[in-house]
């Protein structure tokens, strides 16, 4: 596992990256970013490269949310955002039952998820560096 990577971090941002067994490139979108986990929508299609917006627009995620351990980013030197779309409630549905099931409380989420909603509202990327120190992910702004 690489001990740093570097990640443009957008709400709503379209995330590819290349698979060293077939060469085809596949998509998430990212939901949701903290230290532990980022939540991502997942597609099934698969591209011989680089998606454009258009093909992109086009996707219906296959899986509406699912966390993934933060630190497995670094497992992916070839990982780029590729567009970015702002996000609706309903593109957050996934994440809401998620959040529910885990007995959050309902003000907790509405927060969260206007938060989120306002991330993706056309905000600069978030260019950030993830190290393993230790054993532990620590996570800090580039310029």
């Amino acid at each position: 596992m690489e001990t740093q990577f570097n990640l443009d971090l957008v709400w709503g941002g379209y995330h590819a990256s290349i698979s060293s067994d077939d060469g085809q490139v596949s998509v998430f979108r990212m939901l949701d970013f903290n230290r532990d986990a980022y939540h991502a929508a997942l597609f099934a299609e698969k591209f011989t490269g680089t998606p454009t917006l258009e093909q992109l627009r086009d996707l219906f995620p296959s899986i509406g949310h699912v966390p993934i351990d933060a630190r497995s980013l670094l497992l992916n030197d070839d990982l780029q955002m590729i567009a970015r779309k702002e996000l609706s409630r309903s593109d957050l549905e996934g994440y809401i039952y998620y959040l529910e099931a885990h007995e959050v409380p309902q003000e907790e989420i509405n927060d969260l998820i206007e938060r989120i909603l306002g991330f993706s509202r056309n905000e600069p990327p978030l260019h950030l560096c993830l190290e393993i120190i230790e054993d532990q992910l620590v996570i800090s702004e580039r310029e």
